[in-house]
């Protein structure tokens, strides 16, 4: 029994009836967050994986553009283009690349069922796991902008104001097509978990990062044309090339992006929904 001295002392904290759903929101997206924030700092190989891929990227393919830039006169513009297109999709790829590792987590730890047997929402959780791989491809990504600076010459804050709107649309994109990944791995479980890996890189050669899209089979070109990233690389190479920014290209980009948000987020509520019917939820783990 608590004395009546020992019982002023401690601070009273209202109970969750009483306190907003706003704040109850928030303290949902931190511990989400949290236990992610506390996997990654007490363990270095899961910080090294976050900023290994996109250095090797930068390393490989600014070495590639300095053979190009030394080979023909005149192809600084394409050394640009690349290492430029290297960085941007980097921000496209680690975004729904880190939606996948942490889901992923939870599968391989058998936490998925506790998470949502926890008053988290399914709402809380998509919002917290984006949010969680945003930060995370931020500092995935900030070495390989200082290296290809050092090594290459390129810093991709030459852009502008317009790296902003490049860097939003591209996690834009990340966001949704992220979350339709994670409706497959709900869907089919561990044993998706290489179609997960194959998908992340599906549609690289379909965005035209490195290229312009008119070099692309017709067929393929219509496909690359309906994908919001494909706007963005090719208002970027039109920067870099000297050329205007083709604004239009950006506002089509956030209206597909919104689209495909909208169809990703029902996609995925409906895979959770055929989780939770047939127990998947609880069953899903390595």
């Amino acid at each position: 029994m608590t004395s009546p001295a020992i019982a002023q002392t401690q601070p009273e904290i209202a109970p969750l009836e009483a306190q907003s759903s706003g704040l109850l929101f928030t303290r949902r997206l931190w511990a989400v967050f949290f236990r992610h924030a506390c996997l990654y700092i007490g363990s270095w190989p899961r910080i090294l994986q976050l900023v290994y891929w996109p250095m090797i990227n930068i390393l490989a393919w600014g070495f590639t553009s300095f053979y190009i830039v030394k080979k023909m006169t005149g192809a600084a513009i394409i050394g640009n283009v690349l290492v430029g297109g290297v960085l941007l999709n980097e921000v496209f790829m680690r975004t729904n690349f880190m939606m996948v590792i942490l889901f992923l987590e939870e599968i391989w730890s058998r936490n998925l069922g506790h998470l949502f047997a926890s008053p988290l929402k399914l709402m809380d959780y998509t919002f917290s796991i984006i949010g969680t791989s945003l930060i995370c491809m931020t500092i995935s990504i900030i070495p390989a902008m200082a290296v290809a600076q050092w090594l290459f010459g390129f810093s991709i804050l030459s852009f502008g104001w317009p790296l902003a709107a490049f860097y939003v649309l591209l996690a834009f994109n990340g966001f949704w097509y992220g979350l339709l990944v994670l409706a497959m791995l709900l869907r089919y479980g561990p044993a998706a978990e290489w179609l997960g890996w194959m998908s992340i890189y599906l549609l690289t050669p379909l965005i035209a990062p490195y290229y312009p899209v008119s070099i692309l089979p017709s067929a393929m070109q219509y496909v690359s044309w309906s994908l919001p990233a494909t706007y963005v690389f090719e208002s970027m190479k039109s920067v870099v090339g000297g050329g205007d920014l083709h604004g239009e290209n950006l506002w089509i980009a956030l209206v597909l992006n919104c689209v495909y948000l909208v169809l990703a987020s029902f996609v995925f509520r409906a895979a959770y929904r055929s989780a939770q019917r047939r127990g998947g939820i609880l069953q899903v783990g390595e």
